[in-house]
């Protein structure tokens, strides 16, 4: 029998394992409506879009994961008064775990994202920290940018973005995770640029 690794592990989350992850149900029904279970969520997502969610693992158990996707596949999104989300962007609905799994969890995705060709990532993140939803103050910390806040239902939301076509914020989400999470994959749309700048960094 293979031993089991009690070093934290990040894999896809698949349609056959969604329903061993710990509070993903919950997520998926809250951000479709109601509409899908985890496990039909990610078997139908999977099939027309691809990778929709992580998870890390550590000796069998579910330390977090994180959940994204196009905007018309996660309907409350357009429920909250913060505009249009990017027709082009992913929508980023939620990353749960300690500081350090959401860090790695956030990397994971936006490595697989911009692998994926996709140029920008939108959160609802929740200024008070309202279940579901992504922190506000996580993302502002990880290098996302606010672009609008608005209050619904008795709380305040703000839609944040990251840029993965501009070397600039790659190279501030870089600086923001650098000590804490490698950032593998991540490289610059401009040669050299991340390097440049992270070698400006270190020697300030």
């Amino acid at each position: 029998m293979k031993p089991t690794s009690f070093v934290p592990m990040v894999g896809e989350i698949s349609a056959e394992d969604a329903g061993e992850v710990p509070g993903l149900g919950a997520v998926i029904s809250y951000w479709t409506g109601d509409r899908y279970s985890a496990e039909g969520w990610f078997r139908e997502l999977n099939d027309v879009w691809g990778t929709a969610g992580f998870s890390v693992r550590r000796g069998g158990e579910v330390q977090g994961f994180v959940v994204y996707g196009p905007p018309e596949r996660l309907a409350r999104a357009a429920r909250f008064p913060l505009g249009p989300i990017d027709d082009e962007a992913v929508l980023l609905a939620y990353v749960g775990g300690d500081a350090r799994t959401r860090r790695r969890l956030l990397v994971r995705m936006l490595r697989d994202l911009r692998q994926r060709g996709v140029g920008r990532v939108e959160a609802i993140a929740s200024d008070r920290g309202v279940s579901n939803h992504v922190p506000t103050s996580f993302l502002l910390e990880s290098g996302w940018q606010p672009v609008r806040r608005a209050a619904y239902r008795m709380s305040y939301y703000t839609l944040a973005h990251i840029d993965l076509k501009s070397a600039v914020e790659v190279g501030e989400l870089a600086r923001a995770l650098v000590g804490r999470v490698k950032l593998p994959g991540l490289k610059s749309p401009v040669p050299g640029a991340l390097a440049r700048t992270t070698g400006e960094q270190r020697s300030r």
